[in-house]
């Protein structure tokens, strides 16, 4: 996982970490914003190894580790979809 900063319009910016993978991105962050804080939130920008990305949160949930299994805090974990650039023509 990597450091990663993610900023949507009206929210001050996130901190956490991200797990890369194809069109979809993980990112861990605290738990600082409720549910309904997210609610109504789109379009976002990644910024992770100092290179930004245009993002659509598809979802978000709390994350708790497993006791006996992982060590850690509690933590709100959004999958986002990478938005591919328009192809220009």
């Amino acid at each position: 996982m990597t450091d990663a900063t993610l900023t949507f319009d009206g929210l001050p910016p996130l901190t956490g970490m991200v797990e890369t993978g194809g069109d979809y991105l993980r990112f861990r962050t605290s738990p600082s914003l409720s549910m309904e804080d997210l609610d109504g939130l789109r379009d976002g920008v990644v910024v992770m190894d100092g290179a930004s990305e245009d993002v659509v949160l598809e979802s978000a949930h709390p994350r708790h580790p497993t006791p006996g299994l992982e060590d850690g805090p509690d933590e709100l974990e959004l999958t986002l979809r990478r938005i591919q650039p328009a192809a220009k023509g």
